[in-house]
């Protein structure tokens, strides 16, 4: 599953432009099967492209994919390897005001940060 996540990035130019919904069927194909215990150790996968994610779309995308990945987890517990980032992926992030700005304000807001 962790290779699944690298792959959606790969070419993703290309695959946007044959289907506008590419990220949404990517993610969702990853997630399909997960169980809330599955989704919950996924979490680091998805906090390790975001901090190495440097395009604010990509990233938008990706902290989406978190907040989906999180309610599959059905916690607002935050994960250790995601508490111990948490400056970290903020001060990465604020360098992208859009994705800042709202999807990372709602992964804040979800899990009451």
């Amino acid at each position: 599953m962790k290779d699944a996540l690298s792959q959606v990035y790969d070419h993703w130019e290309e695959k946007m432009d044959n289907n506008e919904w590419y990220f949404s069927d990517a993610f969702d194909d990853i997630v399909k099967d997960m169980t809330p215990e599955d989704a919950f150790a996924y979490i680091p996968n998805v906090l390790g492209m975001l901090l190495r994610i440097e395009e604010e779309f990509l990233i938008w995308e990706t902290l989406y994919f978190l907040l989906q990945v999180y309610a599959i987890a059905d916690t607002t517990e935050i994960h250790p390897e995601l508490k111990s980032s948490w400056d970290a992926l903020e001060k990465h992030i604020s360098c992208y005001p859009e994705a800042y700005g709202t999807p990372f304000q709602e992964l804040k807001r979800d899990l009451r940060l």
